[in-house]
């Protein structure tokens, strides 16, 4: 019995060696412990494994450097983790352990928490040894973590420094506090106009101005100070000084403000940039001068921009009702094929019906495969991981994410997908994997007991988090659901129970799921609706729906909802939940059934 004891504590030990890129275990449910009387890491492909597990249980450091360099990849990263957290080594190795860390490691954009937990990490091993430039350069990294601001504070004795690092990370009433008094317009200026503080940004800008006349961001940056105190004349003539896209915006602006509607629309249309031209196609909308917004909304639909298909359909309403057939025809021609619009227009995407990849048989299959035998899942994940960064060619990535999504991770094999799919891959392996169905333990019975689609889940899900367990938006949206914690606090209320673990996929899916329902009984199972309203909030889009403008009509939905994010965010929800449907073609129905 104390043998097998001695391998259940050896795999709790390996396990303990975290990922800041990795989803929580819990996600996959597993045994507490299993008893066996055999080794698990008895197989030759896992005798590197065997190495680190057991340089781990006896804190042998000198193996665990033999791995950290002649190992490569995933199990190097690993040796290289414990040493840097092992408190016998010097400062000046574990420091360079850390780097490696850095280097190795699989980033993610959306592990922002982790990867500022990390350098704090490695900020503070450097700070309490005394390695102060390593420290705050760390601790920069860490940034707009308020533990690295308060030690920045702390640590950095140059204010002009500190201050123009604050700015950078955007904390711009921290960066002018740490002025303390002191002029540095470059960095007052542009802080005090992102703060609204409009008069002290303009003092701050004459002061940059009175250094460097020519400076062109002090030029643009007084205008605009100018035109939001109202000074219309003097902004008007400072804009005038000024060329390209940005000076023709400010002038239409002062344009629209004085009454000049036709000058407002030439000036937007000269600077070309295609939220201006939103704006102009918006300015003569409101004045009920639709059939002039129709070649401004062509002009649009043909650039390459996040407002063109909105453009050519918004084209193609207007010319339809004011009986323009030359202008419909053409505006029907640049709805991108594929997109929300061209759905909208019954125009279904084609799908690949099979796949004509060869079954790859990479090493890291073996291997993987051979640690979750073994019980070392985040180590299979993670080999898989690394693997799976430099893999060249899409039948062996398709293998390798096949493998990571059986494993429950499908963050990264996404991405690994999408990138195939981008480049036009017509395999159906490769669209599955893009358009996973994650977390079925969890989905499919949430979906059951509250009559939701599945389908719907995941396409909410794939453009919230991506598939990240932890993703933390910088509106503090959180885990696969991307719920606020106000909303999530509002759901345990009516569920009757203490809010759950937010970055628990269990637990995020589920509330995720409740609010879905709520909305579907909301709007009477209106899907638009619903998802706009799930990106927005139900209250905002209940009023523009049914107020005096939309009234109820989707074609002015479309193009009423006031925010670029949430329009495209419907597009993109609803083109996902159409491609899950076609995708799959009943098998999750079928999967559910089967568990009844």
């Amino acid at each position: 019995m104390r043998i097998l004891l001695r391998f259940t504590a050896i795999a709790l030990v390996v396990a303990s060696v975290g990922l800041y890129f990795m989803p929580r275990s819990s996600t996959i449910p597993q045994p507490a412990f299993t008893i066996s009387l055999v080794d698990p890491y008895a197989n030759e492909v896992l005798e590197p494994y065997r190495r680190l597990r057991d340089a781990l249980l006896n804190d042998d450091l000198f193996i665990l450097a033999e791995l950290a360099d002649n190992e490569s990849g995933y199990l190097a990263f690993r040796a290289h983790f414990a040493l840097a957290r092992h408190p016998e080594i010097t400062a000046v190795k574990r420091l360079e352990h850390y780097s490696q860390v850095l280097e190795l490691r699989v980033d993610d954009p959306l592990a922002r928490a982790e990867r500022q937990e990390l350098y704090l990490e490695v900020a503070l091993t450097a700070e309490v040894n005394g390695y102060i430039q390593q420290a705050l350069a760390a601790y920069e990294e860490a940034l707009p973590h308020p533990r690295a601001l308060d030690s920045l504070e702390r640590l950095q004795d140059n204010p002009y420094r500190l201050s123009n690092t604050l700015f950078k990370a955007r904390l711009n009433r921290a960066a002018l506090n740490a002025l303390d008094g002191r002029t540095a317009p470059s960095i007052e200026a542009p802080a005090y106009r992102a703060l609204g503080e409009h008069q002290a940004a303009l003092d701050a800008y004459e002061r940059w101005l009175a250094e460097a006349p020519d400076d062109l961001d002090a030029r643009f940056g007084e205008a605009w100070s100018h035109f939001y105190l109202g000074n219309l004349d003097t902004a008007e003539r400072l804009f005038a000084g000024l060329q390209g896209s940005s000076a023709l915006y400010g002038r239409a602006l002062i344009a629209n403000r004085t009454g000049e509607l036709d000058r407002a629309v030439s000036l937007l249309q000269q600077s070309g940039r295609a939220s201006h031209l939103w704006l102009a196609s918006g300015l003569l909308e409101a004045k009920d001068r639709y059939q002039d917004a129709i070649p401004v909304y062509l002009q649009l639909a043909q650039t390459d921009s996040v407002y063109a298909d909105d453009a050519a359909y918004r084209a193609l309403v207007l010319s339809k009702r004011f009986n323009d057939e030359a202008g419909f025809l053409q505006a029907e021609t640049l709805i991108p094929s594929g997109s929300f619009f061209a759905l909208k227009l019954g125009n279904l995407p084609e799908l690949p019906s099979g796949s004509q990849l060869a079954d790859e048989q990479h090493p890291v299959l073996e291997l993987a495969t051979a640690l979750a035998r073994a019980g070392n899942r985040d180590a299979a994940i993670g080999e898989l991981l690394f693997a799976l960064r430099d893999t060249p060619d899409e039948a062996t990535a398709v293998a390798i994410a096949e493998l990571l999504q059986s494993l429950g991770e499908y963050r990264q094999s996404q991405v690994a997908a999408q990138v195939y799919l981008s480049q036009g891959s017509q395999n159906l392996r490769t669209w599955r994997l893009a358009y996973p169905r994650a977390y079925p333990q969890f989905v499919e019975p949430e979906a059951a007991k509250r009559q939701l689609e599945p389908e719907l889940i995941w396409a909410i899900m794939r453009q919230e988090s991506a598939f990240y367990p932890e993703a933390l938006s910088r509106s503090n949206a959180q885990g696969l659901m991307q719920v606020i914690p106000s909303t999530w606090d509002w759901l345990a209320e009516l569920q009757r129970e203490a809010p759950g673990d937010p970055f628990e996929p269990s637990e995020n899916i589920r509330y995720g799921a409740h609010y879905l329902a709520w909305l579907h009984n909301y709007h009477s199972g209106d899907l638009e609706l619903i998802i706009t309203s799930y990106n927005r909030g139900q209250g905002y889009i209940r009023r523009l729906f049914e107020g005096p403008i939309v009234n109820r009509d989707k074609d002015e939905f479309y193009r009423e909802i006031d925010a670029l994010e949430t329009r495209e965010y419907l597009q993109k929800v609803v083109v996902n939940y159409r491609l899950y449907k076609a995708l799959y073609q009943g098998e999750t129905q079928q999967t559910a059934e089967a568990s009844r």
